[in-house]
């Protein structure tokens, strides 16, 4: 195991692949010795933005989400991701050769599915190369069974549910396709986010939900990767704090030319704590030291790999009650659909830990406010029930993640 190197790959194509392979980082076994692969790719971020703030765009990319284009869009985008790995071979090798000990096996972690069928597509050269053994794990980053997550290279698929499993199984049996190995494992939450939170910490966020109380009202606003959202964002947290001081907010955003109006307006604010920087990894970062460092009683974010926080007992750091914005795109509808079929978004189970905003940012801001001041979140926060029995529901992913990994692999 001495000479086994972990190699986690993703595209910056938003923040939710990156998310994942940070939370599996921080959670990997002290003694495996890990490196990034992250071949900067401009085409896949552009593209990224461009399909989630055009109309037409995003109405095309969802086209080809699903039914029969989905199946003819998928061949030929396989096809090209696997005959166009340009000098990805030269880099990975270069990478490889760098390390003070040489590998005699390397175990690449992709959360993104390009760059996953590329290195798949050119393993057995980068075999041949190196003269080590190359296994290709690729971890899925939202429960929907997208077909291009099918990665006929790889060794292992990881996914966050049966029905993401099932969905991909059929598709390739369908398809013809070479036989991998899918697994179900709870969805990669950062390790960190699942500690309990102090007493103090605790009595805090309880009394941020008590509309008898005064303390400041801790919010969390994630800037998505593609920027999405900013006008609403912006109004919301002013429409917010009108209603009521208590409401403060800490937002994150990326630095770069078009969230350069939301940053430039956000300055200034008293009931608004802003964390900018132009490095993806440094906003990551900065978002999980929010949560490290505060009682943070509620996010507003996008459904997209922030809806997984729901597997987070509401006494953790990450425990927030997440309320989202309206969906965007396949995956969001399929995240949303998971927590529905798991009765997280229904106000009057047993497990309520999220909720879906109306349209609107007024609307928004009085559906917030309202929550807290009839005390519904301080009632759905007393009488939750954390249950972790179900496969798909642990909050414990990244330690089974690496579990798997032992047990297949090592």
């Amino acid at each position: 195991m001495d000479k086994t190197l972990i190699v986690f790959t993703y595209a910056p194509a938003g923040l939710g692949h990156m998310r994942v392979a940070d939370a599996l980082m921080e959670g990997i076994p002290k003694n495996m010795k890990y490196v990034v692969f992250a071949p900067s790719d401009k085409t896949i971020e552009t593209l990224h933005r461009f399909t989630s703030l055009n109309t037409t765009a995003r109405h095309i990319s969802e086209w080809v989400q699903r039914g029969q284009p989905q199946t003819i869009f998928t061949r030929f985008y396989r096809k090209y991701l696997q005959t166009h790995v340009e000098d990805l071979a030269l880099q990975f090798t270069s990478l490889i050769r760098s390390q003070p000990v040489i590998p005699d096996k390397v175990i690449i972690v992709s959360t993104h599915f390009g760059l996953a069928h590329q290195l798949g597509a050119i393993k057995k050269q980068l075999e041949d190369e190196l003269k080590t053994r190359i296994y290709l794990v690729v971890q899925v980053t939202d429960d929907s069974p997208q077909y291009i997550w099918y990665v006929d290279v790889a060794d292992l698929i990881c996914v966050p549910g049966f029905k993401t499993k099932n969905d991909l199984e059929s598709y390739a049996k369908k398809e013809c396709l070479r036989k991998v190995e899918i697994v179900v494992n709870p969805y990669p939450v950062l390790p960190s986010f699942a500690d309990d939170l102090s007493d103090e910490q605790l009595l805090d966020r309880l009394n941020q939900y008590d509309p008898y109380q005064s303390n400041p009202i801790n919010v969390v606003i994630p800037v998505s990767g593609a920027a999405v959202g900013m006008t609403f964002f912006e109004h919301l947290m002013s429409q917010l704090h009108s209603v009521s001081s208590r409401f403060k907010f800490f937002a994150v955003v990326r630095k770069a030319p078009f969230t350069d109006r939301f940053i430039h307006n956000s300055k200034n604010k008293d009931y608004l704590q802003l964390y900018v920087s132009e490095s993806y990894s440094e906003v990551i970062h900065m978002y999980n030291n929010i949560y490290l460092n505060n009682a943070i009683s509620a996010e507003i974010t996008k459904p997209s790999e922030q809806a997984f926080k729901v597997l987070l007992s509401n006494t953790s750091v990450g425990g927030s009650f997440l309320f989202f914005s309206q969906p965007i795109g396949r995956q969001e509808y399929d995240n949303l659909n998971f927590l529905k079929r798991h009765k997280y978004l229904n106000p009057y189970s047993k497990n309520p830990r999220g909720l879906i905003l109306p349209l609107g940012s007024k609307e928004s801001a009085e559906f917030i406010h309202e929550r807290y001041n009839s005390g519904i979140l301080l009632q759905s926060f007393k009488n939750y029930v954390h249950d972790s029995l179900d496969l798909e529901m642990s909050d414990r992913g990244v330690e089974l993640f690496w579990e798997e990994i032992n047990n297949r692999i090592w």
